[in-house]
This record gives C-alpha cells, sequence and structure tokens, in this order.
C-alpha cells in the first residue's frame, strides 16, 4: 500500500526536495503499515527512507524495503534531529516539505533550530491526496464496518433491564475485538432514554428501562482505516411519537444519500437532510453537521456542512448521519458511510434501518 511516487509528486509540484514524515495517521498512509514508529523522508526523485530504532528495524526492513524503502537505524543515543540533519545534508535537501496540520508549536520550533534547510509547509495537501481513496483502503473500511456491524447484532439480543449504559458499551467493544477489530474507531457512544437526545454522550451508570430508545454510534479499525456507523433501537415498546421522529430521520438520510454525488458540493448533503426534519417540524433539533469523511481518521475532509462547498469527489467516504435531539426525552440518529462513485454512491453500510423494538428481557431471563 505504499504511496512513494504519489507523495513525491507533492514534492516536485511544490519545488521541494523532500517530504517529512513524522505523524502516525500519515506514516501508515505513506508505508501501508501500522505497527512502525519513526520518521520517513519521501524525496522528489522518488526515493524513500524511514529511520526508525532497533525496536522496529526488523519488522521495517521485512514490510518497507519490498516497497522501495531504505531503513536505517537511529541508535537511540542520537538525537532523532541530529540523525535526520545529518540524512539531509547527505542527500542535499535544501527545501522540506513538512506536516503544518500534525507539529506542536514546540515541535516545529525544535525541527526548525535542529535542520538547517528551508522549512515549507504542506497546508493540506497530504489530506487532500488521502481524501480520496483506493480500492484497497475501501475494502479495509468495508472489512471494519463488517466487523462493527456483526458486534451489534450480538449486542441487540444481550441487551437486559437494567444493564447499565457502560456495561453495553463494554460489551459492544469486546464484540468488536472479538472479531478481529484492532481497537474502537473512538469511545463508543451508547446511550438509553433521556440521554439519547445528547449527540456524543457518555457512557454512564444509567439502567436500560422497558421504553427506552437505545443509541449506538460506534466503530472498529482494520488495518488501520476506521468504520462509524449509529442505529437507534427501541427497548420494549416505541411510542408514535418516537416512530414519528425516527422515521423522520431515516427519510431525512435518505434525502441526503440521494443528492451525494461527484461535484455536487457537500453542503447540499446537509440541506437536503435538514429540509426533511424541517418539514416534519423538527428543524430546531438537528444540532450538529450532516457528516464527515472517514479513513484513517474517524473525521476527516472533506465534512458534509452548511460551511463546506468543496465539490464531492469520488473515493470520498461521506457519513450521512441525520439526527433529532429532544432534551430531556430522547434523540434518534442513523448513520451510514457512503463511498462517491459518480452520480449514485454505494452505500457501505448493510446493517438493517428499519426500526427494531427489542424485546425486554428481565436478568434472570438473560
Amino acid at each position: 500500500m505504499s504511496r512513494i511516487r504519489a507523495i513525491s509528486e507533492i514534492v516536485r509540484k511544490n519545488e521541494a526536495d523532500a517530504m517529512l514524515l513524522t505523524g502516525e495517521v500519515n506514516l501508515i498512509y505513506a508505508t501501508g503499515e501500522t505497527a512502525l514508529e519513526g520518521q520517513c523522508i519521501i524525496s522528489a526523485d522518488g526515493t524513500a527512507v524511514f529511520v526508525t530504532d532497533g525496536r522496529y528495524t526488523e519488522v521495517a526492513d521485512a514490510q518497507l524495503t519490498p516497497q522501495g524503502f531504505s531503513v536505517l537505524e537511529r541508535s537511540t543515543v542520537t538525537p532523532t534531529g541530529a540523525f535526520l540533519q545529518n540524512l539531509l545534508a547527505e542527500k542535499d535537501i535544501k527545501r522540506l516539505l513538512y506536516e503544518d496540520d500534525v507539529l506542536t508549536v514546540q515541535q516545529f520550533a525544535a525541527l526548525r533550530a535542529q535542520l538547517k534547510c528551508e522549512l515549507v509547509p504542506l497546508a493540506g495537501q497530504l489530506a487532500a491526496l488521502r481524501a480520496c481513496k483506493s480500492e484497497e483502503e475501501v475494502r479495509c473500511i468495508v472489512r471494519a464496518q463488517r466487523i462493527a456491524e456483526a458486534a451489534l447484532e450480538t449486542l441487540w439480543t444481550k441487551l437486559y433491564t437494567g444493564m447499565t449504559e457502560r456495561e453495553a458499551a463494554a460489551l459492544l467493544n469486546y464484540e468488536m475485538a472479538l472479531l478481529g477489530s484492532e481497537k474502537p474507531s473512538f469511545d463508543t457512544i451508547l446511550l438509553f432514554g433521556e440521554n439519547t437526545s445528547k449527540p456524543h454522550g457518555v457512557p454512564s451508570d444509567r439502567k436500560l428501562r422497558p421504553g427506552d430508545f437505545v443509541l449506538a454510534d460506534f466503530g472498529a479499525v482494520c488495518h488501520g482505516y476506521h468504520s462509524d456507523m449509529t442505529r437507534t433501537a427501541a427497548y420494549g415498546s416505541a411510542t408514535d411519537e418516537m416512530r414519528r421522529v425516527y422515521e423522520t430521520v431515516l427519510a431525512a438520510q435518505a434525502a441526503a444519500e440521494s443528492v451525494a454525488a461527484a461535484g455536487v458540493p457537500c453542503s447540499e448533503m446537509h440541506k437536503a437532510a435538514a429540509a426533511v426534519i424541517e418539514a416534519a417540524g423538527y428543524g430546531e433539533y438537528f444540532t450538529h453537521a450532516l457528516g464527515h469523511s472517514v479513513g484513517l481518521e474517524i473525521h476527516e475532509s472533506p465534512v458534509a456542512s452548511l460551511r463546506c462547498d468543496e465539490p464531492l469527489q469520488n473515493g470520498v467516504i461521506m457519513t450521512d448521519e441525520p439526527g433529532i435531539y429532544i432534551a430531556g426525552k430522547f434523540g434518534v440518529r442513523i448513520e451510514d458511510m457512503l463511498l462517491i462513485d459518480g452520480d449514485t454512491p454505494q452505500n457501505l453500510t448493510k446493517a438493517p434501518k428499519a426500526l427494531r423494538v427489542l424485546d425486554a428481557v428481565s436478568p434472570a431471563d438473560r
């Protein structure tokens, strides 16, 4: 999954000599490997060097050398800055692109003091390259999504009256791990009843009761790539209002998907969903942007919000997650991942979306 050629093209376009990568996500993107630490220098001529220490040399040699990387081992007694400066001098690198969206002010100051070359900010160019996913990247995200879906199906069968949100969230994370997830995509949101009105609520000791909505927003990770989904189910029973709100959110999600096409401004997806919710009388209860791109990070660019008029591109994976949140009562969110593919997106999420009313089960019967 090495992307030496694509990254070296960015270097050439900026009339630089090389690019320095230090951030975890960008290193995974460049190398296709998730179990390494170090620094990567990719030059305009397409050569690439990976610098690491003795903890990772064996793995780096085995995984990166076949991809065209030269692997250099840095002694732990040699400061990283000094090692890199010697390497830059040896390769006659005078103009170096750096990750201005990764380095802290302190890290940049140290870099500027240690490296005797002109430092040029990447200014989002690598993030833009990462936005459009390859077939291999899509496969990783789909695999993560299938893990998440299977884990959720297991969770639905194990809920019982009196279970806490924390217990349910822990169970969902455990099931994903058993199925092969490297880690949760983010801190799992698992909420009951009135807590479902909090879009990013934190699981608590609140216990499950019949008549509650159950909201699960979560994802799995496969080879560093994240999935993201939300499903809302009723536990035991659902009132007419709960059903009405649910169907409104479902219709809003479908409206956004219907306009998701290459060349369409990202904001149009949000507008389509918001119009449905507004027409149903719940406009004030849709309180966040419709969605965001997903990849090696759970939140990537572009985003489906009113503030983003960037056109959708083929290969972008965008979440479609409208919601209605009525404080003190309940909330509903339904979330899928859409792969932009010409005029009709591919929905990568296969979990059922019709309102599910789960059987209320006592602890003794579980």
